[in-house]
């Protein structure tokens, strides 16, 4: 078994919960920091017309202010693991909620594209470092007995942040102005700062060896072309020279990163971690995962406005319950996960994203928005009873002093992860449903049914008075508009396959993933928690943990 697979036989008392005031308090602040973090990356999109208005950009232009925030993330996280042990968590998480709130700022005041895009970049210098340094602090506070509830409550604000986020965006935007989606995080941003001055407290840490720069310089270049290249298959395509040029870049710097990283004396991104079974499994099945849920994300709001007319706001209310349901089921799950581990759960809620991800498949132009609804609660429920499961069981077999290296790979991988199913399935919709419209027109013949239902709508119109040029005229654009949708529904029911298929290999890894480190910890932890519970009450060891729970 390997070293850092071990760590089920460290000294309970090396986690933080034991020396920190307010353990519960901590992690109030650090879930606040992220659930804005993670807002900003989808509230921003339903304002995106109304910016490109006001601010005077073209399309191609505009998505600058999506794009610059999101590589500035997928650039810094992987340096996160080696700034927190460097300067703190607390040092790191605090300056990085500084950065973004006064980022906030600066993007409501922003007058011109370029200013609003530098502006996001500084926004996104500190949502880069808020995930993985608030991931690394959890697990340096809690231990593994205690941390299915807790990461249950931080998966909260992954989900919910992006599910809410357009309904925010939507109101404010339509009765006041873009501006004030940024405004927003500064008395939010300005609170959590105030409050964790005085409420968090700082971890050890050390960082030993000089500064990885070859390391550094690689991987910087690496994931932004990388994450670069990705973005920029849904505009321009996977065979075009740009695409292919910054993927192709950024897959061979990535590679030398990781060359040199197992072979520098003080790597700035330590990849032995990945040598832990349960960690790299975790890594492998939480990337399935997040590369298929961009399919009920993203494309579920496209099917919404495009074909059943939805506004932005209903669109988000629509998604609203299913985001409940999650953040109900996540701290559930977390708690069952503490019982009985990862492995049962992981079954039960890919098995059921699963069968939600292939009925979804099944839409049509008249499927009912019940339906719908119901399909993306359940596939939501599934999300929740799995996801953080998953990734925590991965993390609770990696050594205390290994945790910051391991919540920075395992956010650089999500965030790989994330840009490739959107470059994937966004660019496998596109064409699928090109092919279906292409297929359909070439149906429509002088005999086929669909010829005399376009024969019949020409003269239904020129029956109601419209001359006989003019109805074949409108007949035609109406009939190109219906083909147009049904290729568009065909192309999203085989992305959502695909998805299925992407979900389908998530549940055959997760019966892989167990080992005998992860089963030892959990029946060590079970002794533990029989052992407080027949402790009498007036024995009970005083703690700090106590004051704030």
């Amino acid at each position: 078994m390997e070293n850092n697979e071990s760590s089920h036989s460290q000294d309970h008392h090396q986690y933080e919960i034991h020396r920190i005031r307010a353990p519960y308090l901590q992690t109030a602040i650090i879930v606040m920091g992220v659930f804005m973090a993670i807002l900003d990356t989808s509230v921003v999109n339903v304002a995106i017309p109304k910016m490109e208005t006001e601010l005077n950009a073209s399309t191609a232009q505009i998505q600058w202010v999506l794009t610059a925030y999101m590589l500035t993330i997928g650039v810094l996280v992987p340096i996160s693991g080696w700034m927190t042990d460097k300067f703190g968590p607390k040092k790191l998480f605090l300056s990085a909620l500084v950065v973004f709130t006064g980022g906030s700022i600066l993007c409501g005041m922003a007058w011109n594209l370029p200013s609003i895009v530098f502006f996001r970049i500084i926004q996104g210098m500190g949502g880069g470092f808020m995930m993985p340094v608030a991931m690394s602090m959890i697990f340096r506070i809690f231990p593994p007995d205690r941390r299915g509830t807790v990461m249950g409550v931080f998966g909260v604000a992954m989900i919910a942040a992006p599910a809410f986020g357009p309904v925010i965006s939507g109101v404010l935007v339509e009765y006041w102005s873009w501006r004030w989606i940024f405004y927003l995080n500064v008395p939010i941003g300005i609170f959590a700062v105030g409050l964790g001055m005085f409420a968090m407290q700082e971890f050890s840490h050390e960082v030993k060896g000089t500064f990885d720069w070859a390391g550094f310089i690689l991987s910087t270049v690496g994931f932004f072309s990388l994450l670069y290249g990705f973005n920029e298959v849904s505009s321009h395509g996977w065979g075009s020279a740009e695409v292919e040029t910054y993927i192709t870049l950024g897959v061979l710097l990535v590679v030398a990163f990781i060359i040199v990283e197992l072979f520098v004396k003080h790597p700035m991104l330590n990849f032995r971690v990945t040598k832990n079974y349960m960690f790299s499994m975790s890594l492998l099945i939480t990337s399935l995962i997040n590369t298929a849920t961009f399919a009920g994300v993203f494309l579920l709001p496209v099917y919404l406005q495009n074909i059943m007319g939805y506004s932005a706001i209903r669109t988000g209310l629509f998604m609203t319950p299913a985001a409940l349901a999650s953040a109900v089921l996540m701290p559930i799950g977390g708690r069952l996960f503490d019982r009985i581990g990862a492995r049962p759960l992981a079954v039960i809620g890919l098995l059921i994203m699963t069968v939600a991800t292939y009925l979804f498949s099944k839409l049509s132009l008249d499927s009912s928005s019940g339906t719908i609804q119901w399909l993306y609660i359940l596939r939501s429920v599934g999300a929740g009873i799995c996801m953080m499961p998953i990734m925590t069981a991965g993390m609770n077999t990696v050594r205390v002093n290994m945790v910051s290296q391991g919540t920075a790979l395992t956010n650089t991988t999500r965030q790989v992860a994330s840009s490739l199913g959107t470059a994937l399935l966004t660019s496998y919709m596109a064409t699928q449903a090109a092919k279906h419209t292409i297929r359909m027109s070439w149906q429509v013949t002088a005999n086929s049914p669909q010829g005399h239902a376009l024969l019949s709508m020409q003269q239904l119109l020129h029956a109601h008075g419209m001359t006989l040029a003019a109805a074949k005229q409108m007949a035609v654009v109406e009939f190109n508009q219906l083909i147009t949708a049904q290729g568009f529904v065909a192309g999203l029911n085989d992305t959502y396959m695909l998805a299925t298929f992407i979900t389908l290999a998530a549940w055959v890894a997760v019966w892989f993933y167990a080992s005998k480190a992860e089963r030892e910890i959990r029946a060590s932890n079970r002794n533990k928690n029989k052992k407080s519970k027949k402790q009498p009450a007036l024995e009970a060891p005083k703690s700090t943990e106590l004051s704030f729970e």
